[in-house]
């Protein structure tokens, strides 16, 4: 690369002089001596000279780029060659940017000549570089320009792959146009697929962005490009009605009723006007969401009556359940009342938990209006349990789903495991490299050394503090919001009547106090992460005890024998939340009205090997309990035993005795 003489001949000449003069002041007020400044010196003339050759080469490597691009239109090979010349010249420079640019460069020029082989290596490089130097804007152009590589090779899922990952580093850097540009490129990969209504969906996010930017050209590009899509689809009225539905759901209900009523003008001219009912009732919900009830009112009527002559059950309880919610706004809540059962009985006919879920709702609000709260609170506790059995399903999902996550993920952490190593060895034969030059000149920086150290430790000392402090409130915070969770659980097991209900909400808060109490311990002695398991599982299972109260309870003893053993957090949360599972079935299920014993034991059988053990002298496992399908406490216990690599062992009769092994 061309050095600029000049420039290195100031940085030379004019530095130094001005360097000395300041040695001469601080030597007249103060009697400094020269030698002190010299190490100083030198380290400032070095970075000086490192920085400015640093900024020229950026310079001249934005110049080659630009003229490549000037003479690419001229002479294509001699514009291939300037930018290839900027590429080596940026990696000698160890100017990652540059790299990325001078890639990316390259790959548009062989893409733009159809050689797809050399542009799609280019573009792989580039997008190597941009991820290694975690550049989000630039990431985002190489996946771009390796989506417009695959989009001429006609393979559009792949495009479509590419361009949905460019938008991700597109929104985090807020790059708007850029993020507009993607956007009108899925949309061509989806118009390309016969996928009108997908790539409409992206052509008006396109739309709304340049509608922001005041781009007037693009901006009608992309609405030049809607326009050939619903050309192009077969059924002008479904695809107004399902925008108009997609504008209903975020709001934006000016729209959703042009579309709408586009939709249902549409649908006069089809023989089969069942067509119409479902725009018809979002139509209705539009204008009951903005405010004209007597419109809202008419359109849903007018939707029930079609619906009602071609038997449209699902139609027909949802239009009933919209009237109940228009009475309901307009005070009139006897006739809302009367909607709103008759939703009940199809809902449940036809098995819609959600619209019950709703119109329990509804139902609840009608009597704390009309002020009888007997049945208003039957009715949210109707809402609550049908929501929290809805809840349940998708638990289970969510906790089969997070054992196969859990597998994938640790095969993950290997390969990432080896990356690092690898990594970490190259960066240590960088380093002792670098250790070997630093001690030639090192008896010149020492003093330069001492001071940066000494700098450094200041600023390491302020951000240490700063960091406790803001841990401090992460605590408190927590604390405070586990204490809240805690009470709250409290109350509802005082106001509720059902004992089954209560016993539920009794182990969702006994799980949350053997996080609380890991927290606690930690919160208040910062100087360790490990727990002592002696006091924290005695305090969680006389916690456990009081949580169920009554005289039984009381005739219940526990006999705790835990080792002075100390564990990390991690593993401490998950022994706890497994003694509370076992604890609190032996409360519920191992004993009669005389009461009896419950033990637990944790001790070190080997060196790295605890075994827990918890039993009961009560009645044992039923027969016609041990072919049931486990409950959601025994699939926490066994996800947690996967956890730390350990299996649970169940033995009955007499009582009850679990056993596992676990390594430490």
């Amino acid at each position: 690369m061309a050095v600029d003489h000049k420039k290195f001949t100031a940085i030379i000449f004019i530095t130094p002089g001005i360097f000395l003069n300041l040695i001469r002041v601080m030597h007249k007020i103060r009697g400094i001596k020269f030698s002190i400044f010299f190490p100083g010196y030198i380290l400032f003339w070095l970075l000086t000279i490192q920085v400015v050759s640093a900024q020229d080469q950026t310079r001249h490597i934005d110049s080659l780029l630009k003229k490549a691009n000037d003479l690419y239109s001229q002479n294509q090979a001699i514009g291939i060659n300037t930018a290839k010349q900027a590429y080596l010249i940026a990696v000698k420079s160890k100017i990652s940017s540059r790299q990325i640019k001078s890639l990316n460069l390259l790959a548009e020029f062989y893409w733009e000549l159809h050689d797809y082989v050399n542009a799609s290596s280019y573009a792989q490089q580039g997008l190597l570089v941009a991820q290694n130097s975690r550049i989000d804007s630039l990431t985002g152009d190489s996946w771009v320009l390796n989506g417009l590589i695959d989009f001429d090779k006609s393979d559009y899922a792949l495009a479509i792959s590419k361009y949905e990952k460019a938008i991700g580093f597109y929104e985090k850097d807020k790059l708007s146009n850029r993020l507009a540009i993607t956007y009108q490129n899925l949309g061509i990969c989806e118009k390309h697929i016969s996928r009108f209504e997908l790539a409409n969906f992206y052509y008006f996010k396109a739309a709304e962005i340049f509608l922001k930017l005041k781009n007037g050209t693009s901006l009608s590009h992309t609405y030049n490009s809607i326009g050939l899509c619903f050309l192009s689809l077969s059924n002008y009225s479904k695809s107004f009605d399902n925008i108009g539905y997609a504008y209903k759901e975020f709001n934006k209900v000016d729209s959703a009723i042009i579309y709408l009523s586009k939709s249902i003008d549409l649908y006069k001219r089809v023989k089969d006007s069942s067509l119409q009912v479902s725009p018809l009732q979002n139509l209705g919900s539009s204008w009951r969401i903005k405010g004209d009830l007597k419109k809202a009112n008419r359109y849903i009527l007018r939707s029930l009556n079609i619906a009602g002559v071609y038997k449209m059950q699902e139609e027909i309880a949802n239009g009933n359940l919209d009237l109940a919610q228009i009475y309901y706004a307009l005070g009139k809540y006897k006739d809302a009342l009367a909607y709103a059962n008759i939703t009940i009985n199809m809902a449940q006919k036809l098995g819609l938990p959600e619209l019950l879920m709703d119109d329990f709702a509804i139902l609840s609000d009608i009597y704390k209006k009309e002020r009888n709260y007997q049945q208003a609170l039957l009715y949210d506790t109707k809402k609550n349990n049908l929501k929290d059995s809805l809840f349940s399903v998708a638990k289970n999902r969510a906790i089969e789903e997070l054992d196969f996550k859990y597998q994938t993920s640790q095969k993950v952490k290997d390969i990432k495991a080896l990356n690092l190593k690898d990594k970490l060895q190259q960066k240590i034969v960088k380093q002792q490299r670098i250790s070997i030059i630093a001690l030639v000149i090192g008896a010149f920086l020492l003093l330069a050394l001492f001071i940066i150290v000494y700098n450094n430790f200041r600023i390491k000392n302020k951000a240490n503090q700063r960091i406790q402090t803001l841990l401090q409130d992460m605590h408190h915070r927590v604390k405070n919001n586990l204490q809240i969770l805690a009470s709250l659980f409290t109350m509802q097991i005082d106001n509720l009547s059902d004992e089954s209900t209560k016993n539920t909400l009794r182990e969702n808060e006994a799980r949350l106090t053997s996080m609380n109490l890991i927290h606690n311990k930690l919160y208040l002695d910062n100087t360790t992460t490990k727990i002592e398991m002696n006091d924290y599982l005695t305090k969680l299972l006389n916690h456990i005890k009081d949580s169920f109260g009554g005289d039984r309870q009381r005739e219940i003893s526990l006999r705790i024998e835990v080792s002075n053993i100390m564990l990390e957090a991690d593993k401490a949360v998950a022994i706890g939340l497994i003694a509370n599972e076992l604890a609190t079935n032996a409360f519920k299920y191992a004993f009669t009205d005389k009461g009896g014993e419950i033990h637990l034991g944790l001790k070190l059988i080997e060196k790295s090997k605890l075994l827990l053990t918890l039993c009961d002298n009560g009645m044992g496992l039923k027969e016609e309990n041990k072919d049931k399908a486990p409950s959601f406490g025994l699939k926490l216990v066994n996800l947690m035993a996967r956890q730390l690599n350990s299996t649970l062992v169940i033995k009955s009769n007499p009582g009850v005795f679990y056993q596992m092994e676990i390594s430490i």
